[in-house]
């Protein structure tokens, strides 16, 4: 079945997947994008836990490093959205996201705003939730500069051939500026974090013995050598 897997994705998969829509990794992954959002998918063999199984992963990101929305130019909202989950029955192997920021600057009440916020939810518990922790410069009416950063998250599963549970990963940023009045200026802006999303079917796992069990294996291997060398050197005397 990972054979066959393997063989759809290195043919149908590997280019990088870009688009407004919610897309469905053959079974495996629940990939659901906005327009600025891309996405690529790779496959490998793995060892961890004492397992060898087969790892999909899908690595979501943003092309550019920042969408910047500049008061000068007029009204503008911008918008970035990811939300991945497990399906299938196939298992969460790991999660991995990066550190993200998201600012606004405005003088003279200029109107601009612009959020971020990654969850993280297994079987409807939220582990993750954040929203960054905001800092703020110019403590008078007419211009302040605040921005927010989110820090990196990772979390790594348990290897094992049970029942998968899902997870469901969302990112979220956006940003808005409106038409300028005289006087008026300022900007907004958003960083979005590169998101690693990685399953693998607990159906096929295959266990590895630990170092000490081929340690084990060794000696016995070379008990019953050596026994037998014996009777060989005792029958040819």
């Amino acid at each position: 079945m990972m054979k066959q897997l393997g063989c759809a994705l290195a043919l149908g998969l590997s280019p990088v997947l870009a688009q407004a829509a919610v897309i469905d990794l053959l079974g495996m992954l629940s990939l659901d994008l906005s327009d600025l959002a891309s996405a690529k998918v790779s496959q490998a063999e793995v060892i961890r836990d004492n397992y060898r199984f087969t790892e999909t992963t899908v690595e979501v990101g943003f092309p550019g490093k920042k969408v910047y929305l500049n008061g000068g130019s007029g009204a503008r909202d911008e918008a970035y959205r990811v939300t991945v989950s497990n399906t299938g029955g196939y298992a969460v192997s790991g999660i991995h996201l990066g550190g993200s920021a998201y600012d606004v600057y405005s003088y003279h009440y200029f109107p601009a705003w612009a959020s971020g916020n990654v969850v993280h939810q297994l079987a409807g518990q939220t582990l993750l939730d954040d929203w960054g922790q905001t800092n703020t410069e110019g403590d008078n009416v007419y211009a302040s500069y605040s921005w927010s950063v989110i820090d990196p998250y990772s979390f790594e599963a348990r290897i094992s051939p049970a029942a998968a549970q899902t997870h469901t990963v969302g990112v979220y940023y956006s940003a808005h500026v409106n038409d300028s009045n005289e006087g008026w200026f300022g900007w907004a802006s958003f960083s979005p974090a590169t998101l690693t999303f990685s399953v693998y079917d607990p159906r096929s796992v295959v266990p590895v013995p630990e170092p000490a069990t081929y340690a084990l294996m060794g000696l016995g291997l070379l008990g019953l050598w050596q026994r037998s060398r014996r009777r060989r050197v005792a029958g040819a005397a």
